[in-house]
């Protein structure tokens, strides 16, 4: 029933005098406290409610109101990186002459004057890209260096800044490009050049720690494409294929190298699945099974929407046909290339392809994220982690894509077209990326207390695991797929809060949740995976996968996931689960028969039908590496650790002589109470501790209390002397 016009003025009044309200106690405390209220980005979930509420009236019915943002409004985090970008393009005056003192004399003052947590944070890191480089070769894109991190690593700012201008009041620290421009400079002819100084002393401190790149392209810069306008040779309105054609003609070994790729085959190494590590032919595209759109076998047109090719419609698609790549899907920068997602991948018709083929470049978080933010079909189906906000939003959401503008291949580096990382969900991994690669296996690099005890927690605990202490903070997603309810036409469809629905009648009832707690379980790296034709756990839920681990092992660490439930087919004679043809002649949307579905899906697998089935209940663990926030939102030690939280000082487990902050110490970290004046969550969690459950990962109880899962040190020893 639509809502009257009465109705939605009624509405739309009352949202505006709660919105008034709040408007009016936000600002004030704002203005009270700027400083927490910068950091929580809170103009940004105020632009996000207005938007949310409007949105909600003009949906009525028909489709989700989900809180949206506005991409400037998180200006604490975009002015910075906009800011950083603008002082790379600068050229400074030469400092001509420098103040002369020894290499200890320097550090000696600066040891005593600068510390890396006094860095203001608008020098926090700096994007280098001086036309005084680029004038003698422009091959090469921007630096992002991050300053106070090496700072941290360092602990030694004479290492960079050897010395200052000999002027009085002079600033002791200044940038490279200060001193070192061009080469060969008849003013300063003892300097070496801008770019040699840089590079010496970049590779020089990375080689000499072991740690951070030392090639130009595997990890600083990334090459710059040219510009394609005058090399593409098409017709005014050439096909598909044609375009890939004329991308083989000057990149054959590229395509070569597609041909081996997972992302073309949806197949390959699957070293990470416990027992299955020596094969190379595990992917969705044979073996893999999910519990929310099953399986590709019967249902390719639907499922190859999103492949890297064109036309893979059936089992009979040539994986040698290199004509059938589709470059433009990643390397368009215009922004208006899309598939027709029910054509077997190719191109929706109203595509200029001429267009997108003349402006091709690198990949971006659009690119990717048009197939990977969509899992299952659409965004808020499969991913906690995932969603189209990624390429826009602030830090709040996402510190690297939000808040330092990372492109997903900053950290899935990428060589010959295989991409590193790897999924909980797939087998398939062409190299491993973590944290670690970036942040070291000691990621605090403050000298303090704090960071001490953090740093320790890092052999045990994953970075997300604190720096993810909720997931799907702006969007719902599912997390309950049932599709035993499907094919009811006549049912009506109901809307949550946050207007998803709970129902389609092609697919059966679904859960929604938002900013939910994850589950936490003890990873290895290893996975337990289910098959397709496994046989499923008769007594329960058949975990599709599962992460490998355990409280004892110590390549372990904790880390968080999010669940996918889900009801779904299973051969009730041979109990393996079923695949249903969906779509097309014969599938379940045009007949609505599950017999003939689950008889076409296991005829296109190559798994026997007795023709009887029963729904069961499966589960999916998914991975949490996305939408990691700022420290500021991280889990704070009394939120894990009950014992701490009534305790004034650290004298639990040390001598209380150091004159320490507690509270600052254990109480550093997420704010509760803010967070959950300021989104949709649930208000019980607002004084939680004991937030991973200690119990459940094999402790006995609070590690303060009844000691690690290696040694105890001195810290249970009031309930040790206790029990004796």
């Amino acid at each position: 029933m639509k809502r009257s016009s009465k109705g939605k003025l009624t509405i739309v009044l009352m949202s505006l005098i709660v919105l008034s309200l709040g408007t009016v106690l936000a600002i004030a405390w704002a203005e009270a406290e700027p400083d927490r209220a910068d950091k929580t980005g809170f103009r940004e979930v105020l632009v996000g409610l207005i938007d949310s509420i409007f949105e909600r009236d003009r949906a009525g019915e028909s489709k989700p109101a989900v809180v949206k943002t506005n991409p400037p409004a998180h200006r604490a985090w975009h002015d910075r990186v906009a800011s950083a970008r603008q002082r790379g393009k600068e050229t400074i005056p030469l400092v001509k002459d420098v103040f002369k003192e020894t290499a200890s004399e320097r550090r000696a003052r600066l040891a005593y004057r600068l510390r890396p947590k006094d860095i203001p944070a608008e020098y926090n890191f700096f994007v280098m890209n001086c036309p005084l480089v680029n004038e003698e070769d422009d091959f090469y894109g921007p630096v992002r260096f991050m300053h106070k991190k090496h700072a941290s690593i360092s602990n030694d700012c004479s290492g960079c800044h050897h010395y200052r201008p000999n002027v009085p009041d002079a600033s002791e620290t200044m940038r490279c490009s200060a001193c070192h421009q061009n080469s060969f400079n008849p003013i300063a002819p003892d300097r070496i050049g801008l770019k040699g100084a840089i590079h010496r002393q970049c590779t020089g401190c990375h080689k000499k720690l072991h740690r951070g790149p030392i090639r130009c392209s595997s990890g600083c810069h990334e090459k710059r494409v040219r510009d394609h306008t005058e090399l593409v040779e098409l017709s005014r309105k050439p096909d598909a294929l044609e375009v890939t054609k004329e991308c083989l003609r000057c990149h054959p070994a590229q395509g070569e190298e597609m041909l081996s790729s997972t992302h073309w085959l949806w197949k390959g190494p699957s070293p990470f699945t416990l027992g299955q590590d020596k094969r190379v032919d595990m992917g969705k595209a044979t073996v893999t099974i999910n519990n929310f759109c099953v399986s590709v076998f019967s249902n390719w047109p639907r499922c190859t929407g999103c492949h890297a090719g064109y036309g893979w419609k059936d089992a009979s698609f040539d994986f040698t046909d290199k004509t059938r790549i589709d470059c433009l899907v990643c390397h368009d920068t215009t922004g208006t290339y899309r598939k027709d997602l029910k054509a077997a991948g190719m191109p929706d018709p109203s595509v200029d392809l001429l267009l997108v083929a003349k402006k091709v470049g690198k990949p971006s978080r659009k690119t990717c994220g048009n197939c990977h933010f969509s899992g299952g079909d659409q965004d808020f189906v499969r991913h906690g982690k995932l969603n189209a906000l990624l390429d826009f939003h602030g830090s709040s959401c996402d510190v690297h894509m939000g808040g330092l503008g990372f492109q997903c291949h900053d950290c899935h580096k990428t060589r010959n077209h295989k991409i590193s990382g790897r999924s909980i969900a797939l087998p398939v991994a062409e190299g491993s990326r973590s944290c670690n690669h970036c942040h070291t296996d000691a990621p605090h690099q403050e000298k303090s207390l704090l960071t001490h005890h953090l740093n320790k927690h890092s052999d045990h605990i994953a970075c997300v695991t604190c720096h993810q202490p909720v997931y799907a903070k702006y969007t719902p997603v599912k997390t309950y797929w049932d599709w035993s309810t499907a094919g009811d036409k006549e049912r009506k469809v109901k809307r949550d809060e946050d207007g998803m629905p709970d129902y389609a009648w092609e697919a059966g009832d679904f859960s929604w949740g938002r900013e939910i707690k994850p589950v936490y379980a003890w990873y290895n790296g290893k996975v337990k995976r289910h098959l397709l034709g496994d046989p499923i756990n008769s007594e329960g839920v058949t975990n599709l996968n599962e992460p490998a681990g355990d409280i004892r092992d110590r390549e372990s660490k904790i880390y968080p996931f999010k669940i996918m439930g889900g009801t779904q087919a299973a051969d009730a004679k041979y109990n393996y689960l079923l695949v249903p043809h969906l779509e097309g002649v014969g599938g379940f949307w045009q007949a609505l028969d599950w017999q003939r579905s689950f008889a076409s899906g296991a005829e296109a697998s190559g798994l026997a039908y007795s023709g009887e089935y029963k729904w069961v209940e499966t589960a999916m663990y998914l991975s949490l590496n996305h939408e990691v926030l700022p420290k500021v939102f991280a889990l704070s030690c009394v939120q894990c650790h009950e014992s701490l939280r009534n305790r004034l000082s650290c004298g639990r487990c040390h001598q209380d002589k150091r004159g320490v902050d507690f509270r600052e110490l254990a109480f550093s970290g997420i704010d509760e109470k803010l967070i959950h004046l300021t989104r949709k969550a649930d208000r019980s969690q607002i004084n939680e501790t004991d937030w991973l459950n200690f119990k459940d990962l094999g402790y006995k109880g609070d590690p303060i209390l009844y000691g690690g899962r290696f040694k105890k040190l001195p810290l249970g020893w009031k309930v040790a002397s206790q029990k004796k």
